[in-house]
């Protein structure tokens, strides 16, 4: 008996046993089925954590198959943009391809040379998807695109006079507003990469075209296209994350040649046109940016961040030390500080070296106190001799509050190439950016408009007052809302706040009731034409670093900010900017290829004259 309740006790262990591990099974199964995260998580997490382009586009591809938005894409159809019409114009620059028709190729081209042809840049189409807009419109500028590239790499006729019959007896050395002068035909110094070059097939593979034909087809679309530029708006030490923005444009193929800067944006746009575009990625990972002028003038920049970022104190006391400098000296920052690392890192270029040398179109603007006469709009054109890291400082320090009564001086080069102070502002000073009274054609950005045929822009957003109120034009899907719903509710308060302060303040500078120092430093500037805005994600945190010195690591921080603004508007930039960026392309090539023939038949000429007339030869070289 007392074996038999032993064996049956020692059963009912094992079953009990065997029991309990099934259930702590399904347990642990039924945690991990409510409690992991899910693959829409998962890629969201990747797509917030991402530190490259090709991370954060593989990420939101996941995304718009999981929720299902890739069938949204591959849908043409849409009520906010005329997709038969793009169909239609797709169609007939694939069919002028297919049949080797050139004349019907440019004249397709040239019917659809319109930024916003269809509707096709309606912000709706560019944040219903994360990693784009509708299939069709994406196949429709990259057919544009090739096809433009396929015009430019035709050969010319067998006949060699055909360029003097079929097109303009001269062909334009210069480009939309810009002074090209003996560099006509030269090569390009830090342009883009060269247009890529594919084998032709179907029937263009025998489709010929003269150089000139190219030349004036070419010139005359970039023409009718308008052009491109970057507008860099303040941001103290957020400004730096202009340089991700220039950063992420760059190795996309869609940087603007035309940059605009004001405050920190004239510093970080100067920083960029001084340097040749093989040098530009260098700069752009803050491996060769100088700054140690920031240390040279205090404690040891890496250490005076941590401390600030570990106590508030450290904060408090910086604060107090420019509050005290204020009161003492009367300003809160060292000029001095700025002028040197400036001039580091941008050397005593002037605005005409600095084009000749990146190809880029800087353009800084100044406030001058209420003189007249001296341009508030800095560039090749208007103040070819002026050295730029003078313009970029004046630019900054410009508030006698802030920088103290001792403001830097704009300095040029004379024809000897001394350094001089600039004759238009001798006597000039200049005041803050927010004490501007541009009225309409006298504002910046319209004689920008005017001088360089703009009539589209790209706005880097990064002050740091306006920040948290804004959003980017183009920024997807709420992904905010799918994370956590608190969060979504938070960011979306913030959102209503923001504008619903913007709609006042707009309101009230209709009625003249903004002083102008406070219009300036809460109304955006008008643009004059289309543009799209980006704006870096800012998170509270991030507003102590605003008592931080600049180092390598806080550059990089700043520049990877600044990347990711610019990630989720690529698609929207793509189509707004990739037709413009090829004729561009296009137009050196082929720019550079016309000169080499005037060249080879120049040579040509002068041998058939030798042979002809070997003693008139003789004769003319003697003179």
């Amino acid at each position: 008996m007392g074996n038999f309740i032993a064996t049956l006790w020692q059963f009912s262990t094992v079953v009990l046993q065997t029991l309990f591990d099934v259930l702590l099974f399904w347990v642990r199964k039924l945690k991990e089925y409510w409690f992991r995260p899910s693959a829409v998580k998962i890629s969201l997490e990747a797509l917030k954590n991402a530190t490259t382009y090709e991370q954060w586009k593989d990420a939101a591809m996941k995304l718009d198959v999981l929720l299902g938005l890739d069938m949204w894409r591959n849908n043409p159809t849409s009520k906010d943009y005329d997709f038969r019409l793009i169909n239609d114009r797709l169609s007939l620059i694939d069919k002028a391809r297919q049949e080797g028709d050139v004349y019907g190729l440019i004249n397709a081209l040239r019917a659809g040379l319109v930024r916003n042809l269809g509707n096709i840049n309606s912000p709706k189409l560019f944040n219903k998807a994360f990693s784009g807009t509708k299939c069709l419109i994406d196949e429709y500028i990259a057919q544009y695109v090739d096809a433009i590239e396929e015009l430019a790499s035709l050969p010319p006729p067998d006949d060699s006079d055909a360029d003097l019959l079929g097109g303009r007896t001269m062909s334009p050395d210069y480009e939309d507003g810009e002074i090209s002068g003996g560099n006509f035909g030269a090569e390009t110094v830090g342009r883009s990469v060269p247009s890529r070059r594919r084998q032709r097939t179907g029937g263009m593979a025998t489709a010929t075209m003269s150089t000139q034909n190219k030349l004036d087809f070419i010139h005359d679309s970039r023409q009718g296209f308008g052009r491109t530029a970057l507008v860099l708006q303040g941001g103290a030490i957020f400004g730096l994350c202009h340089l991700g923005v220039i950063k992420a444009l760059l190795l996309r193929g869609l940087l603007p040649r035309i940059i605009v800067g004001t405050a920190t944006g004239a510093i970080m746009g100067a920083l960029v046109s001084v340097h040749p575009e093989k040098d530009l990625l260098r700069i752009l990972k803050g491996d060769g940016i100088d700054l140690s002028a920031f240390a040279s003038h205090g404690n040891d920049p890496v250490r005076h961040n941590e401390q600030i970022r570990q106590s508030m104190w450290t904060r408090l006391e910086t604060l107090l030390r420019r509050v005290r400098r204020f009161r003492k000296e009367g300003y809160f920052l060292d000029v001095k500080v700025l002028e040197e690392c400036v001039r580091a890192n941008i050397g005593d270029l002037t605005f005409e070296e600095a084009y000749n040398r990146s190809r880029r179109i800087l353009n800084i603007t100044v406030v001058p106190a209420g003189q007249e006469g001296v341009p508030t709009l800095l560039n090749y054109v208007t103040a070819p001799n002026v050295l730029v890291w003078t313009a970029a400082v004046a630019s900054n320090a410009s508030s006698s509050a802030f920088y103290g009564h001792r403001q830097t001086k704009i300095l040029c080069k004379d024809s000897r190439g001394n350094i001089t102070p600039w004759a238009s502002t001798d006597q000039v000073d200049f005041r803050h950016w927010t004490l501007a009274k541009y009225t309409g054609r006298d504002a910046p950005l319209p004689r920008v408009a005017r001088l360089f045929n703009v009539n589209h822009y790209i706005v880097s957003q990064a002050r740091p007052y306006l920040v948290p109120f804004l959003q980017s034009d183009m920024h997807g899907p709420s992904a905010i809302g799918k994370r956590n719903k608190l969060t979504a509710t938070k960011a979306f308060v913030m959102r209503m706040i923001g504008l619903e302060v913007r709609h006042r303040l707009r309101q009230m500078d209709r009625l003249r009731l903004l002083q102008p120092s406070i219009r300036r430093f809460l109304v955006d500037e008008h643009l004059p034409g289309p543009s799209i805005t980006l704006v870096p994600q800012i998170s509270l945190q991030d507003f102590g670093r605003l008592m931080e010195t600049p180092t390598k690591e806080t550059v990089e921080y700043w520049i990877l900010r600044g990347e990711r603004s610019v990630w989720p508007a690529v698609a929207a930039l793509k189509a707004r900017c990739a037709i413009e960026m090829e004729l561009d392309r296009a137009y050196q090539d082929v720019r550079r290829l016309k000169a080499g023939d005037l060249r080879r038949r120049a040579s040509e000429a002068s041998a058939m004259r030798e042979q002809l007339d070997p003693h008139a030869a003789s004769n003319d070289a003697e003179r």
